[in-house]
């Protein structure tokens, strides 16, 4: 490592004389100093705090627009329960998938021609 000795003085040089200008940390400063670190602190934790906010509120949303898509399904299976139930229902699938008659009724099977 190359270092020079200042020629006048016989030692280094000091920061002055090389053109930058020293920081002095100034007492007085440090009230206000303190007061942006805190605002900083406090706008980053508002903006934090609003972002998390908003994303809460579209989750809300979300699930409410689920939950009143539920509730009419919900409706339309309950509506189909009730047709379920009914005797008319039961006495039509009776007749159509499981082939049965009334007593006094009499049952015509289409036969295909070549059977």
């Amino acid at each position: 490592m190359i270092s020079y000795i200042h020629r006048k003085s016989g030692s280094f040089p000091s920061r002055s004389d090389s053109g930058r200008r020293r920081l002095r940390f100034n007492k007085n400063r440090l009230p206000g100093l303190l007061m942006v670190v805190l605002l900083c602190y406090l706008l980053l934790s508002f903006f934090s705090q609003f972002h998390r906010l908003d994303a809460m509120q579209q989750d809300l949303q979300q699930l409410q627009a689920q939950l009143t898509e539920l509730q009419k399904k919900n409706a339309e299976l309950k509506q189909q329960l009730k047709l379920v139930q009914s005797d008319a229902y039961i006495e039509q699938v009776a007749r159509e998938r499981l082939g049965l008659v009334k007593p006094g009724e009499a049952r015509i099977v289409p036969v295909k021609p070549g059977n």
